[in-house]
C-alpha cells in the first residue's frame, strides 16, 4: 500500500526527537531571514558547491511504500575526494551551548540526505557536515562526521520501522473514522425549528469549499447543526481535520457535549480540547525550563510513548484526559495537547490558535492551504479579539525593570537596552515640549524597530547562556513583549496606526490594527471551508465586511425557534441615558428596574455600559429598595466567584433577586440560566463603547474607507452587546420572560432596523406609570 510522502525534516523530528522543552530556545528568526543566511553561506562555498539539491526515495516497509523527500542545503566534494552533505542551521545560541540532543537532531536530517544520495550514487561512504551559523556574532562553526553506507542503512531501518507503526495506526484509524461518519445519523429524535435548514446550508457550504456567515438565534442548536454536517463531509473525504474555535470555555464545553452525543450514535472521531497554557500548567508558577519544571525536562524522550498510550485508549481528549495522561507520563499537558492534535480529527480551542500571529498553531498553518474546515462559534467576538491579536504594544517601564535587575557585567545587553530607552526618552521629551499625552501616526517607528531586532537577538543569547539568573523572569517577559511587537511590525501596513501614549508613570508605543479583516481572511484561506456563526450577527453585511468574509462569502439568517409571545420586549422611551442625562435620569432607571422586579417574583439581571454607572444605580436601588436582594458584578472575579454568582440564580426562588452587571462582560453572554433561573433582563443604554483615542481612530478610518465611521466604531458593536445581554432570558422553548430597553434612542430608526425579527412586537412605553401596567399585562397572559 502506498503510504504517501513525508519530508525529511518531519520524519526525523517526529520519530527521533529527544530533549527538553525550554522557552528560552524559541527562535525569533523569520523563515525569510533563515533563507537569506542559507543563500549567503551557499554562495560563499564556491561554484563547485551544489545548493538546494532535491533528494527523494521511495522505501518499502512490510509491503507498504513511503516516499521521503527534501532538499539538501548543499552537496560538495572535499579536497580529499570525499562526498559531503552540508546541513546548514542558524540560531542565536552559541555552538558550545547546544545540547547534545539538539546536535544529534541536526545530524539526523543530514544522515537521511546522505543515505539517499549515497544509495543513488552507489557510494560506500559519505560525510555529513553541520554548518552552524550563530546569528548575533555571525560566527560559523563546522563539524564533520563520516558514515559508511552500511551504518546509514541501519539508521534508516530503525527510522522507518519506528515511523511505520504510526502510519499504520493513522491509516487504520482513518478507515474506521470514515466508515462510521458515512453512516452517522443526527443524534436527536427530531430537529428543532431551523436546525435542519442550518445543517443543510452548512453541509453544502463545506462540500463546495465556500464560506458562510450565519445568524442563528439562541435555541437553534448551532453547535450540533454545524459539527454534524462537517463530520458527514469529513467521512466523505472532503476534509482531513475540523477546527471548532470559540471565545469562551463554556462554548468549548458545548462542542464537547455535541461530540459525545454523536459518539453515542456511532461516530468514531478523535477530538482534543486545547486549554490555555497558563490554565492547564501543573506547576504553581509557569516557567517552561528544564531546571524548574519536571514536565519540561526530558519531555521529548517520553512524548511518543505517551501519545501511543493516549491515542489507543481515548477518543474524546478533554482537559481532564490530557491532565491524567500528562501526569501518568510526566509530560507538559499543554504541549501534550498540541502533539496529540496532529492525530485528531476535531480540534477545539480558542480563536487565537488559528488567527493570532504570535501563538497560532504553526504545525497546521504554515502551508498555504490544507484540507481543513473552520467552525467559528460566537463569531461576533472575533471583531474585538482580532484587533487585539493583530496589535502589539511596547512599554518603557518593562525594559527599565529588566535593566535594573540585570547585573552591570552584561555590558553588551545594557548597551542595547540603553538604545531602546533613548528612543523612548526622545519621544517623552517631545511629548512634554509639545504638550501632548497621546499621538498617532501612519507608519512604523522604524528607528525603534531596527534597534529592537538587535536587542531581541542579544536577549535571546543572554537567556540561553544564563539560566537561573535573578533577572531571567523579567528578561523573559520583556523578550516576549519585544518579539510580539516585532511580529506585528512585519505585517504592518495601511490597516494600522502607531499610537504613542504618555501617562504619569510610563510611555507606551502601540502598533494598533484598526482593520484586521485582511489578516483574518488570509488565515481562513488556510482551510477549504468555513462557517462563522452567532446568535447576534446583525447586520450580516457588517460582520462579513469586518471578519474577512470577502464578496464571495454566503450569508444565511434563521428565525428564532421560540415563540415571540413568550418574551415581552418593552422600550422605555421616557428615559435618557446619554452621559449628560445620566444623573437626572437615575431615579427613573431605578424605578423601571423596580417595576420589572415587582411585576413577578423571580431572578433578574440588569446591564450597564460601565462599572461607574452600575455602581451609581445599584447604590440608589439599595437605598430605595433595601428588602430586594442584590448581587453586583466585581471588576475582577475568579472562576470560583463567577460560579458562586450564577449559583445564586436558583429555580423557583422564594424571593426576588437582581444582579447588576456590565454589558460585554462575563455575564452578558455565554451563560445559560434556563427556565425560572432568569425571567427578566434590563439593558440600560444602547451599549456604545466608551469614547477613547482608539475608538476614534476606528471611527475616522471607517469614515474614510466606508463612510460608516460611527456605525462601525460605536453603534454596531454596542447593539451587539445589547442583543447578547437580552438573549440571556429565553434559552428554551418553555422559557418566559421580559426584556426592558431603557433608553430613548432605541425607538429611533437607526436602532429599530437592528431589532431581530422576534423583537418586532416590542412595545414602546411613553410614561413611567405605564410600565407596571404593560408588565402586569404580559405576565397575566402567561397564567
Amino acid at each position: 500500500m502506498d503510504r504517501g510522502r513525508i519530508s525529511v525534516r518531519n520524519i526525523v523530528e517526529f520519530t527521533l526527537r529527544r530533549g527538553d522543552i525550554d522557552s528560552r530556545q524559541t527562535s525569533n528568526h523569520t523563515a525569510q531571514e533563515g533563507a537569506r543566511i542559507h543563500r549567503k553561506l551557499q554562495k560563499a562555498a564556491g561554484e563547485a558547491y551544489q545548493k538546494e539539491v532535491s533528494l527523494k526515495r521511495t522505501f518499502t516497509i512490510n509491503e507498504d511504500t513511503l516516499t521521503i523527500e527534501g532538499r539538501a542545503d548543499g552537496i560538495f566534494t572535499s579536497e580529499e575526494g570525499q562526498r559531503v552533505i552540508d546541513e546548514i542551521k542558524t540560531s542565536e545560541v552559541y555552538f558550545e551551548d547546544l545540547s547534545p540532543d539538539q546536535m544529534e537532531m541536526f545530524f539526523f536530517q543530514g544522515m537521511v540526505y546522505a543515505y539517499i544520495h549515497a544509495y543513488q550514487e552507489e557510494l560506500k561512504e559519505i560525510a555529513v557536515q553541520l554548518t552552524y551559523f550563530q546569528t548575533t556574532e555571525e560566527k560559523i562553526t563546522r563539524q564533520l562526521r563520516l558514515f559508511t553506507l552500511a551504518e546509514l542503512q541501519l539508521f534508516m531501518d530503525h527510522l522507518l520501522a519506528e515511523y511505520h507503526k504510526w502510519l499504520i495506526f493513522q491509516d487504520d484509524w482513518r478507515r474506521v473514522r470514515n466508515t462510521s461518519l458515512t453512516k452517522l445519523v443526527f443524534p436527536y429524535e427530531t430537529f428543532r425549528k431551523g436546525q435542519r435548514e442550518l445543517a443543510a446550508a452548512a453541509y453544502k457550504t463545506l462540500k463546495t469549499s465556500r464560506r458562510l456567515f450565519v445568524e442563528a438565534p439562541t435555541g437553534t442548536g448551532k453547535t450540533i447543526s454545524t459539527l454534524f454536517p462537517a463530520l458527514k463531509a469529513m467521512g466523505e473525504a472532503s476534509c482531513d481535520r475540523i477546527f471548532y474555535l470559540t471565545a469562551k470555555t463554556i462554548t468549548r464545553q458545548v462542542a464537547e457535549d455535541a461530540l459525545q452525543a454523536l459518539a453515542e450514535k456511532g461516530s468514531s472521531a478523535k477530538s482534543v480540547t486545547i486549554t490555555a497554557k497558563d490554565k492547564i500548567c501543573f506547576m504553581e508558577e509557569r516557567n517552561c525550563t528544564p531546571e524548574y519544571c519536571p514536565y519540561a525536562k526530558g519531555y521529548y524522550n517520553r512524548i511518543n510513548e505517551g501519545l501511543w498510550d493516549l491515542l489507543h485508549h481515548e477518543n474524546q481528549i478533554t482537559r481532564e484526559v490530557i491532565e491524567a495522561y500528562g501526569r501518568k507520563h510526566q509530560l507538559c499537558p499543554f504541549e501534550l495537547s498540541l502533539d496529540v492534535s496532529l492525530f485528531c480529527d476535531v480540534i477545539i480551542g480558542d480563536y487565537n490558535y488559528l488567527f493570532d500571529p504570535t501563538v497560532y498553531l504553526r504545525r497546521f498553518f504554515e502551508e498555504p492551504k490544507e484540507s481543513y474546515f473552520f467552525l467559528i462559534d460566537e463569531a461576533h467576538n472575533l471583531v474585538s479579539r482580532s484587533r487585539e491579536m493583530y496589535s502589539a504594544a511596547l512599554t518603557r517601564n518593562n525594559g527599565v525593570v529588566f535593566q535594573e535587575k540585570l547585573a552591570k557585567e552584561f555590558r553588551g545587553l545594557h548597551r542595547r537596552l540603553n538604545k531602546i530607552d533613548n528612543e523612548f526618552e526622545m519621544l517623552y521629551q517631545r511629548s512634554v515640549d509639545e504638550d501632548w499625552h497621546f499621538k498617532h501616526q501612519k507608519g512604523l517607528p522604524t528607528s525603534l524597530v531596527e534597534k529592537l531586532y538587535g536587542l531581541s537577538e542579544k536577549i535571546k543569547e543572554w537567556l540561553a547562556a544564563n539560566p537561573g539568573n535573578p533577572a531571567e523572569e523579567a528578561g523573559l517577559a520583556y523578550y516576549f513583549e519585544v518579539l510580539a511587537f516585532l511580529r506585528i511590525a512585519e505585517i504592518y501596513d495601511d490597516h494600522f496606526e502607531t499610537t504613542i501614549e504618555r501617562t504619569y508613570t510610563d510611555l507606551r508605543i502601540k502598533l494598533f490594527c484598526i482593520e484586521p479583516a485582511p489578516f483574518l481572511e488570509t488565515m481562513l484561506d488556510k482551510g477549504t471551508g468555513a462557517l462563522l456563526f452567532s446568535a447576534s450577527f446583525t447586520p450580516l453585511s457588517y460582520y462579513q465586511d469586518v471578519l474577512g468574509g470577502s464578496k464571495e462569502a454566503l450569508r444565511y439568517k434563521l428565525p428564532s425557534p421560540f415563540s415571540p409571545e413568550n418574551q415581552g420586549i418593552f422600550v422605555a422611551d421616557y428615559i435618557e441615558t446619554t452621559y449628560r442625562k445620566r444623573q437626572s435620569s437615575l431615579t427613573q432607571v431605578v424605578d423601571a428596574i423596580y417595576q420589572m422586579v415587582a411585576s413577578k417574583k423571580g431572578n433578574y439581571l440588569v446591564f450597564f455600559p460601565s462599572y461607574q454607572y452600575l455602581d451609581e444605580v445599584a447604590a440608589l436601588f439599595q437605598t430605595e429598595h433595601p428588602t430586594i436582594t442584590q448581587l453586583i458584578q466585581d471588576t475582577k472575579m475568579t472562576e470560583e466567584e463567577r460560579e458562586a454568582f450564577l449559583a445564586r440564580f436558583t429555580k423557583n426562588p422564594s424571593d426576588s433577586l437582581v444582579g447588576f452587571c456590565v454589558l460585554g462582560g462575563i455575564f452578558s453572554e455565554g451563560i445559560d440560566l434556563k427556565g425560572s433561573r432568569l425571567i427578566g433582563t434590563a439593558v440600560v443604554g444602547v451599549g456604545l463603547p466608551q469614547m477613547n483615542h482608539e475608538q476614534e481612530l476606528i471611527k475616522e478610518y471607517f469614515d474614510e474607507t466606508r463612510h460608516k465611521g460611527f456605525e462601525y466604531a460605536y453603534q454596531l458593536p454596542g447593539m451587539n452587546k445589547v442583543l447578547q445581554a437580552a438573549g440571556r432570558v429565553i434559552r428554551d422553548a418553555a422559557d418566559q420572560g421580559v426584556v426592558l430597553l431603557l433608553d430613548q434612542r432605541f425607538i429611533s430608526p437607526r436602532y429599530r432596523k437592528l431589532f431581530p425579527a422576534h423583537w418586532q412586537h416590542a412595545r414602546i412605553v411613553h410614561e413611567p406609570e405605564d410600565l407596571p401596567k404593560e408588565l402586569a399585562r404580559f405576565w397575566k397572559s402567561k397564567e
